[in-house]
């Protein structure tokens, strides 16, 4: 009988050492997926008349490879449909090529507006009509020479921001 235990207990401590490193071989934390990289972001300051900042343009990356492109404007007035144009070149020598043009109604406080949301390609509008399919992504966007123009309105001219985007810095 004493033969019997020495052999049950061997046998269990074999048991024990299998399963051991069993269930320390299948372990589920051998994730081989890559974390994929942390979107970028960039932002341009926008100024006013006085050449003060009073917002920013902010590229951001998304994890698609996408873009979205917010103007963030804290200086606007309330109810005025100002118009906002997104122009190829530089503040003092701008091109023919426009990215945007759009219409933001002022709400008198600091406001966002979109625009470009989760693009890869823009349409960029050249003379004469033309249009042109573009490459938008992060390292198009901030290597893309353009500034950005907001106009009181369709009847006032003035200009309540303007600031330089992408490789026009």
């Amino acid at each position: 009988m004493h033969m019997f235990n020495k052999h049950a207990l061997r046998t269990g401590v074999v048991i024990a050492t299998v399963l051991g490193i069993t269930f320390t071989a299948c372990k589920k934390d051998d994730n081989n997926t890559p974390t994929p990289p942390t979107p970028r972001s960039k932002s341009f300051d926008v100024l006013g008349t006085d050449a003060k900042k009073v917002g920013a343009i902010t590229v951001t990356e998304n994890t698609d490879s996408s873009v979205n492109v917010v103007l963030n404007l804290t200086k606007n007035v309330k109810d005025t449909v100002h118009n906002v144009f997104f122009i190829g070149g530089k503040t003092g020598a701008p091109t023919t090529d426009t990215l945007l043009k759009l219409e933001a109604k002022g709400t008198g406080a600091a406001m966002n507006i979109d625009l470009f949301s989760k693009v890869k390609t823009i349409k960029l509008n050249r003379a004469g009509g033309v249009t042109k399919d573009t490459a938008f992504r992060f390292n198009d966007a901030v290597n893309y020479s353009a500034y950005l123009k907001v106009l009181h309105s369709k009847n006032k001219a003035d200009t309540i921001a303007i600031g330089n985007f992408g490789k026009s810095i």
